[in-house]
Parts: structure tokens; C-alpha cells; sequence
């Protein structure tokens, strides 16, 4: 490993003994060398920091940091302040990379210039690119967002590639105070802020091929949880969409998945808030300027969501009922889609 590895690959560690093996493995299969895995072993109450240093005195690219518990924000902002690598790469314990992950971003940040790296995930190990001379990335100018964020990939801070040194000297970092899983896309944006400012010409480069592969059977994984409705999930929309809109000069026809996703998002967290909580989740939710911007632009530009009349009507027990039927056999989901698109009449988009 050189002196400054190419890669930092940041992997907070909490109850991953069972996981982290298979992580660490992924990383040494690559056939690439020139990086470090950074483990942060989060005060974890099982053997984790055990398996880490077992791993780490068998291999030297590994390194180890023990820490009280701080949550994933805390662990990775950890792992950012330690980080000796020129590229910083996020990867969750529970996850590993494809087999040829690090070449194909290796060889797409050596060319990119002032762009951005970013790549696509996947749930199945089958899929995985195993080719680097396949993964080859097509351009999105920040014109071009909305059509980017139709990948699937904006919020996750794991397709991504961050220098390091730019996050440093920007004072980029995680918000501690969440800790339900939603920490990436206000970390994406803050960090896209930034880029952006200091390099206004500058696109993302994106690889369309899997190259980081996604456990989605971890039924411990904090994703798999209810997420009552919080303020910083308004935010973080809020902060995408008027970015999007007036930084990034993206043309209002194509956002309409990032609007959709705004509502569906924001009615997952109607739908895990306890009814006892639902008159204060007005004033946090419906009375917020930032929500009604968000719906007004939604009208204005006419981009559909089967949530859209339920929040302008302020009916939350409707959101709820609706997302409890997407989460089932979404029978009345669908049925409340086809009413809405009647009662709003022709012309607004969907998002498919």
C-alpha cells in the first residue's frame, strides 16, 4: 500500500460479527491494491472489535479504530477525520463490493476531471459487474440531475466517491442527531453544494453497471425499521428540490420522480408516527412553509403523486391509509392513484 492509499473504504462496524468477514473478503478480492479499510468498531456490545482486530493482523490494509457508540453519523464522521486515503468510498458492514468495483471507479476518477463518480447498486450478487472494461460511465451535466436521479442513486452516500481532502477543508460532515438512517442524502447535498460552488462547469460521471452490492435480507438493518416522521426528513427534500430547481437549473419535467419520492418518503413517515402524534405532526408537517412550497410546486408544474391531495386536503389519516395499503396488496393504493389523476384532471406527469 502507498504511503497516501488511492481509496479509504469506511465501514462503521455495531453488532457486525456476523457480517463483517464477508465485507473485509469483498474488499481483498478486488485485485486492487492501493487502498486502506478503515473499521470503525462503534462501541459495539457483541465481538465485533474482536473479529475487526482479527481481521486487521491478517491483512495490513486494514485498520482499526475503537470508539464509544456515536451511531453511523458519529462512526462515519470518525472514519472521515481518520481517513488517509485520497478517495473516500462508504461501505455498511453488511454490504460488499462487486468484484470489480474498485478498478471501474479507479479508472473513471483518474479521467473524470472536475466530475463526479458515481455508480448503481443492486440487491442480487448475480448482477454484479464483474468486468471493469464494462463499466464505463455517461455524463450528466447538473442540467441533466432529474434524469440522474431517476438511477436510483442520489441519496446514497455509497455509490458515491468523496476526496477527502475537499470534505476536510470544507468541514463536510455527517449530522449526528440523525440516526434513523436518513443521514446520506443531507450529506450528499451539503457536499454537492460545495463541489458545485467551487466547480460550476463540473457533472457527475455515472456507471451504469452494479457495482456495490446491497444486503436487502438484514432484518436488523436500521432500513427495515418504522421511521416516525421527523423535521430533517422534510429538510432534506426541501434542500434537494430547491437545488435541483434553482442551483442546478433542472428543467421542472424532469423531476417528477424526485417529487414523487419526496411525498412517498414523507407519507412513510405519516404512516410510522403513532396517531397519538398526529396533531403535532400538523404543525411539524403541513404548516411548514418548506411543505407547502413543495406542493405548490408540485401544482404548479403538475407532478403527480397519489399523495398529492391527500396532504393538500391535510387528511394524514388518508396518507396513512394509503401507504398501509402500498405496503400490502395496494389494492386501495392503486385505486386512490387512478381517482387522483381523474380528479386533477389531464396533464400531470408521473413518475411511471
Amino acid at each position: 500500500m502507498a504511503e497516501r492509499p488511492f481509496f479509504t473504504i469506511l465501514t462503521p462496524v455495531y453488532k457486525g460479527m456476523d457480517f463483517v468477514p464477508g465485507c473485509a473478503e469483498s474488499v481483498r478480492a478486488q485485485g486492487f491494491d492501493d487502498y486502506e479499510h478503515l473499521l470503525i468498531d462503534d462501541g459495539s456490545p457483541d465481538q465485533s472489535g474482536e473479529v475487526c482486530d482479527a481481521l486487521a493482523a491478517k491483512d495490513s490494509r486494514i485498520r482499526v479504530i475503537h470508539q464509544k457508540n456515536a451511531g453511523v453519523t458519529g462512526a462515519r464522521n470518525a472514519g472521515i477525520a481518520a481517513a488517509k486515503g485520497r478517495y473516500l468510498l462508504f461501505l455498511d458492514q453488511d454490504d460488499r463490493l462487486g468484484p470489480c468495483a474498485l478498478q471501474a471507479i479507479a479508472a473513471a476518477l483518474r479521467s473524470c476531471g472536475e466530475d463526479l463518480v458515481s455508480w448503481r447498486h443492486h440487491g442480487n450478487w448475480e448482477e454484479m459487474c464483474a468486468d471493469a472494461a464494462l463499466a464505463v460511465p455517461t455524463r450528466y451535466a447538473q442540467e441533466d440531475f432529474g434524469k440522474l436521479y431517476y438511477t436510483g442513486t442520489v441519496h446514497y452516500v455509497w455509490t458515491k466517491a468523496f476526496p477527502v481532502d475537499f470534505l476536510r477543508e470544507n468541514n463536510i460532515r455527517f449530522d449526528e442527531s440523525i440516526q434513523d438512517g436518513t443521514d446520506d442524502l443531507p450529506f450528499v447535498v451539503a457536499f454537492w453544494r460545495a463541489w458545485f460552488g467551487k466547480h460550476p462547469g463540473a457533472g457527475i460521471q455515472y456507471i451504469s453497471q452494479f457495482l456495490y452490492y446491497y444486503e436487502i435480507g438484514n432484518e436488523a438493518s436500521v432500513s427495515n425499521r418504522l421511521q416516525p416522521f421527523l423535521p430533517s426528513h422534510l429538510a432534506m427534500f426541501s434542500d434537494l428540490l430547491t437545488d435541483f430547481l434553482q442551483r442546478y437549473h433542472v428543467p421542472p419535467d424532469q423531476m417528477t420522480m424526485a417529487f414523487y419520492q419526496c411525498l412517498h418518503t414523507l407519507a412513510y413517515g405519516v404512516y410510522s408516527t403513532p396517531r397519538a402524534r398526529r396533531r403535532a405532526l400538523r404543525a411539524q408537517l403541513l404548516e411548514d412553509e418548506r411543505f407547502k412550497a413543495i406542493l405548490a410546486e408540485m401544482g404548479r408544474h403538475r407532478q403527480y403523486s397519489p399523495f398529492y391531495l391527500p396532504f393538500r386536503l391535510g387528511a394524514l389519516g388518508l396518507v396513512s391509509f394509503l401507504f398501509r395499503s402500498y405496503e400490502g396488496r395496494r389494492w386501495w393504493f392503486w385505486k386512490a392513484y387512478r381517482l387522483g389523476l381523474l380528479l386533477l384532471g389531464k396533464g400531470w406527469q408521473q413518475a411511471f
